[in-house]
Order: C-alpha cells, then structure tokens, then sequence
C-alpha cells in the first residue's frame, strides 16, 4: 500500500470514523460496549486486512454484532456478580 492505495488500517480508521453517527444515535448507557466491538476489531486487524469486503449488509452485520457484545458484556457482569458471593 502506498499512497493512492490507503493501507488496511487507514481504511479501518475511516470506517470507524463512519459509524460514530450510529453510537451517537445509541443510548448513553450502551456507547461502552459498542466501543469495546471496535477495539476488538482493531485486535483482528492482520486478519481482516486478507478478507475485506463491502456490502449492504455490514450495517445490519455490525448492528447484530453490537447486540452480541451488549449481551456478552451483560453475562460477563452477573458471571463476576456470582463469582464475588
């Protein structure tokens, strides 16, 4: 990659940039753990440098993601809630 062609990090970057209306539109109380799904992509980022794709299904694909991060992080709290009694 070079300088017409934007590296996968850099496109990554922008695509991050591009969903903050989505967070924007979320409730306060759930902005965390839609932060936590863009970490943990940026963990991946090698990897997805090798499989990238495009399509109209990514907003409803990332909509379904944050959903799953909302509820791992959800069971993750009364898992930690049990382990502390």
């Amino acid at each position: 990659m070079g300088r017409t062609i934007p590296s996968f990090r850099m496109a990554e970057a922008r695509e991050i940039e591009e969903w903050k209306p989505f967070r924007r539109a979320l409730p306060r109380r759930e902005r965390a753990a839609f932060d936590e799904l863009l970490r943990a992509a940026k963990l991946y980022a090698s990897a997805s440098s090798a499989a990238v794709r495009t399509s109209r299904f990514e907003g409803m694909f990332i909509a379904l993601l944050f959903h799953h991060q909302k509820m791992l992080a959800e069971l993750e709290e009364v898992v930690a809630g049990l382990k502390r009694q």
